[in-house]
């Protein structure tokens, strides 16, 4: 387990969080407002970070199982069913009473919303209403399924197309900065950001920076791995100050490949001091629940507006935004612990047993 990449996990799932505060573009005060425009809203490059990261991570734990022997493949399907279904399950029940409107409104709609989301093919319909129905960032969710399914076969290739290696990733990655100038306007947010079929280049990326990471640890080399972690965060950092120069569609898409890249390859040596920092209980339990915390973050945020709006009254914007955080993280300590957990173990003990059963 990479310690600081998990913790980093965290740090851009509170991204994507901040993203969602929306309610500051109205705020009455002009300081959240600008903040907002010019910083939070951008938060959302959070799930570009884990899906490159997941296809780095998933290649650390099971390439090499996959590569030797196939009945792994078996095992990574079921362990990554039982880290994803049950919170998304969870959290859909949880996001049901929030789409009351759209079910007395049209039920057809919502039938179709609810028949989508289910199984986790939302993303692949790429209307706003059925993507981002009831639990909406579920969507990331929907395509790390699809992320899942092709990753066995995604491994074999990668490793096997030696010769023309340099030829494939370039053809690929090259795909998506292509296709920007082809895509109509209109469709740049649910073709680049949300569809499955191009983010898929991103969990591809991940897998070749940590084959790139694997090939680079079999020598010993005489790096200062704390200034490579400290340039690999500012590089981001300049390309995150300069995001406001660059189109929308390209931000969506490829424009934060190189710093995420250089970020994750950095932090996988867990040798730098800014490693060790991140290596610690807090910083390393706070990754550990960062995926509740991501699918539940919006659930706490619509709610509490409600009930705010009816009952508590609290006028203060961030006030709002600092208490919707604080209950997201206990909900996600609750939810790690009672059930995140408990189910994990529950769904492979069970299917272990069935494997037994004569």
């Amino acid at each position: 387990m990479i310690k600081p990449l998990t913790s980093l996990r965290f740090i851009f799932a509170f991204m994507v969080f901040t993203s969602h505060l929306s309610f500051f573009e109205e705020s009455r005060s002009g300081i959240l407002t600008r903040i907002y425009n010019s910083v939070l809203h951008e938060g959302y490059i959070g799930v570009s970070f884990f899906f490159i990261l997941s296809g780095f991570i998933l290649a650390y734990n099971y390439q090499d199982g996959i590569l030797k022997n196939r009945e792994s493949i078996k095992k990574f399907y079921l362990a990554r069913f039982a880290r994803i279904f049950p919170l998304h399950i969870l959290t859909l029940i949880i996001s049901i009473p929030l789409s009351y409107g759209i079910f007395m409104e049209d039920r057809s709609i919502w039938l179709s919303q609810l028949v989508t989301n289910l199984p986790l093919m939302q993303s692949y319909i790429p209307v706003k209403s059925i993507y981002f129905s009831f639990n909406a960032p579920s969507w990331s969710i929907s395509d790390e399924m699809f992320f899942y399914l092709v990753f066995p076969f995604l491994i074999l290739l990668i490793t096997k197309v030696r010769v023309f290696k340099s030829f494939f990733v370039l053809s690929i990655i090259g795909i998506v900065p292509l296709l920007t100038f082809v895509v109509p306007e209109a469709y740049y947010h649910q073709i680049f950001y949300i569809n499955p079929f191009l983010r898929v280049v991103d969990f591809m990326i991940g897998i070749f920076i940590f084959n790139i990471y694997l090939s680079f640890s079999k020598k010993e080399r005489s790096i200062n791995y704390t200034y490579l972690e400290v340039s690999s965060v500012l590089l981001l950092v300049v390309f995150f100050v300069f995001h406001r120069l660059i189109p929308t569609v390209a931000r969506f898409s490829f424009y934060y490949w190189i710093p995420m890249c250089y970020l994750i390859f950095s932090f996988s040596f867990q040798r730098g001091k800014v490693s060790v920092l991140l290596s610690n209980k807090m910083c390393f339990y706070l990754g550990e629940i960062s995926f509740g915390f991501y699918l539940f973050h919006q659930l706490v945020l619509r709610y509490f507006l409600v009930i705010n709006t009816k009952f508590l009254g609290i006028a203060s914007d961030f006030v709002i935004a600092m208490v919707v955080f604080a209950i997201s993280l206990v909900i996600s300590h609750y939810s790690f612990v009672l059930f995140e957990r408990p189910m994990n173990g529950y769904i492979k003990a069970l299917k272990e047993s069935k494997a037994n059963t004569p």
